[in-house]
């Protein structure tokens, strides 16, 4: 556990360094994969992110995938839920506030707050 805890520490701090929170708005095409400003505003300075920091409300779990929506209806994100998904203040229901580290080219969850 204390490996799993180093390992999450680095990866969140590593992932959140001058991330600025938003919730993609990648469509309900299982296909499409997140996309945040932060990897947006990596692009542009000709580097690309590892991760993304997404926030929203979470409107529905299908099995292991989460739901997230925005402010607006037309915001919503699919998000990848595993066994090696942190949940550091626990397990999430509909209706929660959000916020999430994920992988940029999986769409998987890392840690779930």
């Amino acid at each position: 556990m204390k490996t799993f805890s180093r390992v999450g520490t680095m990866v969140l701090i590593m992932g959140c360094q001058g991330a600025a929170p938003t919730l993609s708005g990648a469509g309900e095409n299982a296909g499409e994969l997140p996309r945040g400003s932060q990897a947006i505003q990596a692009e542009s300075h000709s580097q690309k992110s590892q991760y993304l920091n997404i926030e929203g409300r979470l409107k529905e779990i299908h099995g292991d995938m989460y739901i997230l929506e925005g402010t607006g209806a037309d915001q919503t994100v699919r998000v990848h839920v595993g066994g090696d998904t942190a949940f550091p203040n626990g397990q999430k229901e509909p209706g929660q506030a959000v916020q999430a580290l994920v992988v940029a080219k999986t769409g998987h969850a890392l840690i779930i707050r």
